[in-house]
């Protein structure tokens, strides 16, 4: 199993091989110390990705898909169901240091 800390030990050469394998360990990108938890993980996956649409199953809500809109070395827009109200969606954007900027909500 991968550990998500391992994500800030991989030089940005090898990015892409990590990256297949680490899509092969459902945890490593569902639970806790997933790649966009931290600023540090926000960052390198803004530096790293091209810009475009991701979307991963949403771990607490399952049916439900957490959606990452990056702007490869600008920021990136997190877009998940609400914790505190199921209704609506919750987007927070961050900067290029993994940096939350704002958060707005729209219906669900």
């Amino acid at each position: 199993m991968i550990d998500p800390r391992d994500v800030m030990k991989v030089d940005d050469e090898n990015w892409e091989a990590f990256k297949k394998e680490a899509m092969k360990d459902e945890l490593f990108y569902n639970g806790p110390g997933d790649l966009l938890d931290t600023p540090e993980g926000r960052a390198k996956f803004c530096r790293l990705n091209k810009t475009s649409v991701f979307n991963k199953q949403d771990p607490e809500f399952p049916g439900y898909k957490i959606w990452v809109y990056n702007l490869q070395g600008q920021g990136l827009i997190v877009k998940k169901l609400s914790r505190v109200d199921h209704a609506v969606m919750e987007n927070i954007e961050y900067d290029a240091e993994g940096k939350e900027v704002s958060r707005s909500y729209e219906p669900a």
